[in-house]
């Protein structure tokens, strides 16, 4: 059923008065997503220096416009609205608890992309990702050509080959950078997809996993890579399974660390091995959860959580952990279970609408958290736009156009599958 729209800002419009006021909100929005990004890689860069005045003035833009654009440039049913604030209000006190303000940007961007285009979002972060390694690269082969004894390397279990960072705070965190751009670059292209491509974008990533050592990205570029190619060579075939695993992946994942990391001090002999083994894999992004489990618990807004640098725990001294890499469990023990609810929710109700790029992504996104906290920074991982996109979808007047003659706004489903491609795709 077609769903009336109220619109917040004044009924008596001209006749172009809609087509300047949607254009100036997706300026303002990627406005805010590039300087969020530039405020990110400031945050993490080595080589790149900015001083509080700066950061602050970044961090009130990057909040403002967003929030300009929701209140001003967005319409809004009365159902919509009541339930946009129903869901803001609990998230925004939880960040505020927990200090999870990377989060709150990410979901206020989501909420501001209502007439927004997402191949522009996603091209946006792209550029921004591929000048920002290669500023990264450059100055990195530089130094270490004229003045090796100044890099710095980190070690796995702090052993083994020396791992390259590229000045950008872990070669985890560089890595993530690295995938999400190729994972940027074959949303854009994915109709244009061959094998050409994607044997380039696999060079790429194992010229850099030879220095960086590692894996995450690789597993999930070939996770990508699968999903791809079932989708293209199956042609829809594969689509139903593609849509459970997009819809429920994230949500089973979620309740199986949580379950994982609540049985571990009841489990002895074999179970405890296995469990032991399983956390082993994952260079020890379990037991933290475990820890904070039986000694703080979670909370449904977030937690300050208070850990020594070191201390004694199931039979061994234990080094600090914070902040959690594995995502899901970040959000349980420390930023609130309401981030996870919210996204499952979201999943769960917008997945079967999406087009089969926005449900690979998905499905990369949800198993990429395991190992990486960065997921939800969408200076990193632009995927809550996709969410965003199909929760506040184009309405009627910029999906044909109109010069904004009608004041019934209303809202159009989004499109899904691959036979109805999203515009400029």
């Amino acid at each position: 059923m077609v769903e009336k729209k109220t619109p917040l800002w004044a009924m008596n419009r001209g006749k172009d008065t809609i087509g300047r006021r949607e254009n100036i909100g997706e300026l303002l929005l990627l406005a805010a997503f590039f300087l969020f990004c530039v405020k990110y890689i400031f945050d993490i860069s080595s080589i790149l220096r900015r001083n509080d005045l700066y950061n602050d003035a970044l961090v009130v833009l990057t909040v403002s416009l967003p929030i300009l654009k929701i209140v001003f440039f967005q319409r809004y049913s009365l159902r919509r609205l009541a339930l946009t604030a129903l869901v803001a209000l609990p998230v925004g006190i939880s960040c505020l608890l927990s200090g999870n303000y990377l989060f709150l940007n990410g979901f206020l961007f989501a909420i501001a992309m209502q007439d927004v285009d997402i191949d522009k979002v996603a091209r946006l972060s792209f550029r921004v990702k591929t000048a920002l390694i290669a500023l990264h690269v450059v100055a990195y082969t530089f130094v270490y050509m004229t003045d090796p004894s100044s890099i710095r390397f980190v070690y796995r279990a702090g052993f083994g080959p020396p791992r390259h960072i590229f000045f950008m705070g872990h070669a985890n965190l560089f890595t993530s950078y690295l995938i999400w751009a190729c994972l940027d670059y074959i949303y854009i292209n994915y109709k244009k997809l061959n094998v050409f491509r994607m044997v380039a974008i696999w060079l790429v990533n194992l010229v850099f996993y030879y220095y960086t050592g590692t894996y995450t990205g690789l597993l999930i570029l070939a996770l990508t890579t699968v999903l791809v190619t079932l989708d293209i060579l199956g042609k829809g075939f594969f689509d139903k399974a593609l849509t459970v695993t997009a819809k429920y992946g994230y949500l089973f994942i979620a309740l199986m660390f949580a379950f994982l990391t609540a049985v571990y001090t009841r489990l002895d002999g074999r179970a405890r091995i296995m469990w032991e083994a399983i956390d082993r894999f994952m260079t020890g992004r379990m037991w933290p959860g475990a820890y904070v489990h039986e000694t703080h618990g979670f909370t449904i807004l977030g937690q300050r959580l208070r850990v020594p640098p070191v201390f004694y725990w199931q039979g061994s001294w234990r080094d600090a952990f914070l902040p959690f890499d594995n995502y899901y469990l970040g959000n349980l023990y420390h930023f609130g279970v309401i981030h996870l609810v919210v996204i499952a929710a979201a999943l769960i109700a917008v997945c079967g609408k999406m087009e089969s790029r926005d449900k690979a992504l998905i499905i990369a996104f949800s198993f990429y958290g395991i190992m990486q906290k960065e997921v939800v920074i969408v200076a990193v991982c632009f995927v809550l736009f996709i969410i965003g996109k199909y929760l506040y979808p184009m309405t009627k007047d910029r999906e044909n156009g109109s010069t904004g003659e009608n004041d019934d706004c209303e809202t159009t489903e989004a499109p899904g599958g691959r036979g109805d491609p999203q515009k400029n795709t």
